[in-house]
């Protein structure tokens, strides 16, 4: 049987904005109501973390104006460092591009979001994004530019010195999208954001009219973040690989201490000794089987320390509260976090706040409110570890049905977070996260099962208080007419006093 080539097919490779282009659904474009919020989101994640690399509370302004034919204009303004005028055309028009990558906690992850939403409308309006910025270093500058979908670049059609008041970023761009579906999600997406980043404050107009003007929860600014090297533990082939391309002329003890956070001279010797490595030996030098034994051994090895946790920035107990009971009608609220795990050699921290009020939906298990990195996620709640874990608890050993409509906020902060999908909506399951979760609701449903108890002894206090005034009360008026007295003696003390409780008890 003879084998015919086929014949007329021809390999080819295609950009990243040309993957997103024709994928534009995993970045969370898929619609033009979810274009709307996710150009929204993408541009006000910027905006804080611009402004927290400038150590300043942020002022983020939203002006969305409604056009013809479902077109609309998104313009976020921030007080943030800006962006120097050489990074702005690859920084908004080059997927795949940005200051997102260090080990450390960030808001985006892929350096795809920005320019994804440019992208969108690009390709919904035929209409440029324009940036117009200033660092301190400069007086302000103005681009207009496209992307080039084929070759993942950006085209400049513009590119002027144009003057500006404050330093901070301004991004106009203008898509088509459904505003009238699209705007209550926005709104919530804006009031939870003040919940995970309480210094911030953050204002929404709709067509020249004030919708919202909401935040500054907290006078103070969280500690900053401070990038680190990578953990032993995260390791794999190709980090290993690019770090010993970058160091290949260091000895292999030099190499750990000088690559890895937790390794110094101490636990260096220990490790190469345990794994019988020759420390004087050059990276260079090193065989590719030489190298995944490494890697293997650096992942296995258990003798490292936790990862460090000052690339972390959690909300913390008083701002999380704060800001929780600022935003909602808030009856009861109570906070539990593990401090820092780590997945993996990634350090993270779980935190979590349960509350009871008016303002939440009414349900069998508490609704459940969820933040990665600071950034609320508000899209596919029931495909995520998070919703998973919160369905797993037996929530009617805590009286929950008692404690009338109850809420759940769960912050996960890491230098890594397990994304499902480019649209950062719902997390994949990490055994690590998924126990620590599972721990912080339990403690949570615990604090509230007290609650509740306390709760109903004080119902059971009360009752018998009033039956006892009520018994006291007849007891004086018969004393009283037997005694032939004209007025009958006051009996509330009395019940307070007998009823009283020893502080010491």
């Amino acid at each position: 049987m003879s084998h015919q080539e086929p014949s007329g097919i021809t390999f080819e490779s295609i950009s990243p904005a040309e993957f997103f282009y024709r994928n534009r659904q995993m970045a969370g474009f898929g619609n033009p109501t979810q274009a709307v919020y996710s150009t929204v989101r993408e541009l006000v994640e910027n905006s804080l973390d611009s402004c927290e690399d400038a150590r300043v509370y942020p002022l983020v302004d939203i002006d969305i104006q409604n056009l013809e034919s479902e077109m609309i204009t998104v313009k976020v303004s921030d007080n943030g460092a800006g962006v120097p005028s050489d990074q702005v055309p690859l920084a908004f028009g080059r997927v795949l591009y940005g200051s997102k990558y260090s080990q450390q906690q960030k808001r985006g992850t892929f350096g795809l979001g920005v320019t994804m939403a440019v992208l969108y409308g690009q390709i919904t309006t035929d209409s440029p994004v324009t940036i117009h910025t200033r660092t301190n270093d400069s007086k302000g500058v103005l681009f207009r530019l496209f992307v080039d979908v084929e070759n993942n670049l950006p085209l400049v059609q513009d590119n002027e010195e144009f003057q500006r008041d404050n330093v901070g970023t301004t991004v106009t761009i203008k898509l088509k999208g459904d505003m009238k579906r699209a705007q209550e999600r926005i709104i919530e997406y804006l009031r939870l954001s003040t919940v995970s980043t309480p210094h911030a404050k953050i204002t929404l107009k709709i067509d020249d009219e004030s919708h919202l003007e909401i935040g500054g929860w907290s006078n103070t600014l969280p500690p900053p973040i401070r990038p680190s090297k990578p953990h032993p533990r995260s390791i794999d082939m190709e980090v290993l690989r690019r770090l010993v391309k970058r160091h290949g002329k260091k000895s292999l003890d030099d190499f750990l201490c000088d690559s890895f956070q937790k390794i110094g001279l101490k636990t260096s010797a220990r490790f190469l000794r345990f794994m019988n490595f020759n420390p004087s030996k050059v990276m260079s030098e090193f065989t590719r089987d030489e190298l995944s034994r490494l890697a293997h051994a650096l992942r296995k090895y258990d003798g490292f320390e936790q990862p460090d946790s000052k690339c972390l920035s959690p909300i913390g107990k008083s701002d999380f509260l704060n800001a929780i009971t600022s935003v909602f009608n808030v009856k009861m609220a109570e906070y539990a976090s593990r401090g820092v795990s780590e997945w993996q050699g990634n350090p993270f921290v779980i935190e979590a706040v349960i509350a009871t009020g008016d303002d939440f939906p009414q349900s069998d298990i508490p609704y459940l409110y969820r933040f990665a990195n600071r950034v609320p996620l508000l899209y596919d709640s029931s495909d995520g570890v998070l919703t998973r874990v919160l369905k797993k608890i037996e929530w009617s050993r805590y009286s929950t049905s008692q404690s009338g409509p109850v809420a759940i906020f769960i912050h996960l902060c890491s230098t890594k977070i397990p994304f499902k999908a480019a649209g950062k909506q719902s997390l994949a399951t990490i055994p690590e996260i998924e126990h620590y979760t599972f721990q912080v609701i339990k403690e949570l449903g615990r604090k509230l099962g007290k609650v509740n108890d306390r709760s109903r002894r004080s119902a059971r206090e009360l009752k018998k208080m009033r039956e006892f005034s009520k018994s006291l009360r007849q007891i004086a008026r018969f004393s009283t007419s037997l005694a032939n007295l004209d007025e009958i003696p006051p009996t509330d003390d009395l019940v307070k006093r007998l009823f009283e409780v020893d502080s010491n008890e």
